[in-house]
């Protein structure tokens, strides 16, 4: 078998990225320390490199369709990082969503990212609908929690019905706040969604092994990546995981 390999430039690329989210959100973090920021941050620390490589790979061709942990999409598929400061800091004039957002409900032109509203889930089916109607590929991100919820086996299986081009990516971090998975569930995600027909692959959260991934996987009709992960920080604000 051939030892996949990256080509020097993008690999660079994608640390770029990691490496700007990072220190972004090291600056929320002292914000939120000295009580600058007072709301709910959910930080997307630790799993920096998902969407670092995923927007290397695809530019800017996917609408997005993410979690409530998504400042790294929002930042590495080119969202002004500005805007969304002033978002989390609540200011009405110069916030990405005019104030009323916050961490969760943040959205950009640039990036092509739709806001979240924090419901469980929602994401799968209005990026399922968005991809029906704009006939569009769609990149939708998801925890390992919310493959859980009701709405999301009814959204990828009309997906898979309608051969529409949706990326689903599955940020699995082993934990739904602070429940592990073995605690809430016996069965796991690929199998799942492997039977219902869609390509799927598990895989940690390298670069390489993102970027080969997605070359294998078929570039048309619905994927399945669950990449494992893990958070820096609890499930909300500057506490590092482990922390009491």
């Amino acid at each position: 078998m051939t030892k996949f390999s990256m080509n020097k430039d993008l690999y660079l690329a994608i640390h770029r990225k990691a490496l700007f989210i990072r220190q972004f959100e090291e600056k929320l973090i002292d914000l939120e320390i000295s009580k600058r920021i007072e709301i709910p941050v959910y930080l997307s620390m630790g799993q920096e490199f998902i969407a670092a490589t995923l927007a290397t790979y695809f530019g800017n061709s996917l609408s997005i369709f993410a979690q409530h942990r998504s400042h790294a999409y929002f930042l590495a598929f080119g969202g002004n990082p500005e805007s969304l400061m002033w978002e989390i800091m609540g200011d009405v004039e110069k916030g990405c969503s005019n104030g009323y957002g916050g961490s969760v409900g943040i959205k950009s032109t640039e990036a092509k990212l739709y806001g979240h509203t924090g419901i469980m889930g929602e994401q799968a089916y209005l990026g399922v609908g968005f991809a029906f109607a704009q006939n569009t590929p769609v990149l939708i991100v998801l925890g390992d929690a919310t493959i859980e919820e009701d709405y999301f086996i009814p959204s990828i299986g009309f997906a898979v019905t309608h051969n529409l081009r949706t990326i689903f990516i599955c940020e699995d971090n082993g934990l739904a706040v602070l429940t592990p998975t073995n605690k809430r569930r016996s069965w796991k995600s690929l199998d799942l969604v492997s039977s219902l027909g869609v390509p799927s692959v598990e895989i940690v959260d390298d670069p390489k092994e993102i970027y080969k991934a997605i070359t294998e996987l078929p570039s048309e009709g619905p994927i399945f990546l669950n990449i494992k992960t893990q958070r820096k920080v609890r499930h909300t604000g500057a506490k590092l995981e482990g922390a009491v």
